[in-house]
């Protein structure tokens, strides 16, 4: 048995490439779109400038037609003033004033959980468009130091495993949605974190596994914190992963998201949101219901393409990305369906089952009438955070000698990029001067980001143009790297049968029984060298 290295210079070297290249992709995202550009976002930013309770939120309030209003700052409350209208810049937010404030009806009193805007509430100050970039990079920090710690202290032959999920998860609705001040930023980093957590709890030891539990309760924390939905698929993301890798030796681990996931259910039924799974309206009658079920079911393919931005892109669904964009992240999607499908077994079938159940399930559910009269007012960011944890699940294996040539992970790399790429793009461009409607064409975007400029961050060194380029270079880098540093993981090269040459060498990974090593690269050759 031969012992194979990577240079090394050249893995710390793509290690800090790695870092940089997500550092310049959520500087990117961050201030990719103007303030309020985030679906509901006048609720969003009234409620965190003047959190529960009200009374000791700093907020002034005052009663119309016995209605309870509060009065925060003008920006927060108009801060939509260009949605539904693509080809409107945010130069509209121009008129209206940080020093004066209006009264609002559309502030959180109960139906969202405590935390996401108390917590942000910290960082509100007079400036709007500077707090809300402020809070945009603070929900950035918080996935950057969460998901690096899981991934520091879990076993080194499931960082790829993590990595890979997150990355097709999110690219590249998931990634706006994470640099944005919506709840969804801490659903989509929670659940995540939480399944990953869990997930590489029950393959570590020692103080390790007692670090992975810590940062599983903390993930759990953030959903808990962020919407009602969210605290629910603490319980989902706990069933899934221990079906698929728990033992009766993970007591901790099991007793653990247990507990969580009861705590997750109970902060479900204690928002207002909870009232969807329950309501009933006697004039729906029971055929009517039907029909509308089999409409919804037909549509799941289009509400699942909607991860990728399909008839729903960035801003309040108004922000139409190029078909393009969606198509190539659902051909990696596709290639990585179809890769994790080579083996299955009854485990991994069953955990696969219960998430993707609740990915299709919960939102075929609720979009029934009179709240949803169908699947597509159920927007499909509510039910992404479950994407990153379900291929995690899917792409577990036992098959030990799979690879992936040069050339696959080339059309990996260039294909996402592209998405990513165009989308934000496409996202700066809605937001700095409008998007061109072109007969044949649809919406479309300057080429020159930084030609005609309507509205830009104020005291914001970069131009549009060159943020864009900074954070497409910084996806393309950390792309590149965390493909290079999956690749050359340290691994045993062992002969399989008498003769074999290096070429013929299997991958063997003997101390990890269920995790995929997939992302080896193929033993080169002399000729590779």
């Amino acid at each position: 048995m031969t012992t194979r290295f990577a240079s090394t210079a050249a893995r710390p070297l793509a290690l800090i490439l790695l870092v940089v290249g997500i550092l310049a992709l959520g500087m990117g995202w961050v201030f990719a779109s103007s303030p309020g550009s985030s679906p509901d976002d006048d609720y969003h930013l009234v409620s965190t400038w003047c959190p529960r309770p009200i009374e000791s939120s700093g907020c002034e309030t005052t009663t119309i037609d016995g209605d309870l209003y509060v009065m925060p700052p003008v920006p927060t409350a108009y801060s939509q003033c260009e949605a539904f209208n693509p080809a409107a810049s945010h130069v509209c937010g121009y008129r209206y004033s940080d020093d004066d404030t209006y009264p609002s009806y559309r502030y959180n009193d109960g139906q969202y959980p405590y935390g996401f805007y108390q917590f942000h509430h910290l960082f509100a100050g007079h400036n709007v468009e500077h707090s809300v970039w402020v809070m945009r990079s603070v929900n950035v920090a918080i996935l950057l130091i969460l998901l690096g710690a899981i991934l520091a202290f879990t076993r080194p032959d499931l960082r790829a495993l993590i990595g890979l999920s997150a990355v097709v998860a999110w690219t590249p609705m998931g990634f706006y949605f994470i640099a944005s001040n919506n709840p969804t930023s801490w659903a989509l980093t929670g659940v995540f974190c939480y399944g990953a957590a869990l997930f590489s709890t029950l393959h570590a030891s020692g103080w390790r596994r007692w670090t992975l539990l810590g940062l599983m309760v903390f993930s759990a924390l953030l959903c808990y914190g962020s919407r009602g939905d969210a605290a629910f698929y603490v319980f989902v993301v706990s069933l899934g992963i221990l079906i698929l890798a728990t033992t009766r030796k993970r007591l901790p681990e099991i007793g653990t998201a247990t507990a969580l996931s009861i705590i997750g259910i109970l902060c479900m039924f204690a928002t207002g949101q909870s009232h969807h799974l329950t309501q009933t309206d006697p004039s729906v009658t029971r055929y009517q219901r039907l029909e509308v079920a089999i409409r919804n079911i037909r549509a799941l393919p289009d509400y699942f393409a909607g991860f990728f931005g399909m008839s729903g892109g960035p801003g309040w669904r108004d922000t139409p990305l190029p078909g393009y964009t969606t198509i190539v992240a659902l051909l990696v999607m596709g290639a990585v369906l179809f890769y994790g499908a080579r083996t299955m077994n009854l485990r991994k079938a069953l955990a696969a089952f219960v998430v993707f159940g609740a990915m299709a399930g919960i939102p075929l559910l609720i979009a029934t009438p009179p709240e949803f009269p169908n699947i597509g007012a159920y927007h499909p960011r509510y039910a992404l955070p479950l994407l990153g944890t379900w291929l995690i699940i899917w792409l577990t294996s036992h098959h030990k000698n799979a690879t992936v040539s040069k050339s696959q992970l080339t059309m990996f790399v260039l294909f996402l990029s592209v998405a990513e790429a165009v989308a934000m793009h496409t996202t700066i461009a809605r937001y700095a001067h409008g998007l061109e409607n072109i007969n044949g064409l649809g919406w479309i975007a300057k080429g020159n980001l930084s030609l005609g400029v309507d509205w830009w961050w104020a005291d914001m060194p970069l131009t549009p143009m060159v943020l864009w380029f900074i954070a497409s270079l910084g996806y393309v880098t950390a792309l590149t790297c965390g493909v290079y540093l999956a690749c050359t993981r340290p691994r045993l090269a062992c002969d399989s049968h008498p003769g074999a040459s290096t070429a013929d060498a299997q991958v063997c990974d003997t101390d990890t029984p269920d995790i995929d090593a997939s992302l080896a690269a193929p033993t080169p050759t002399k000729d590779d060298a």
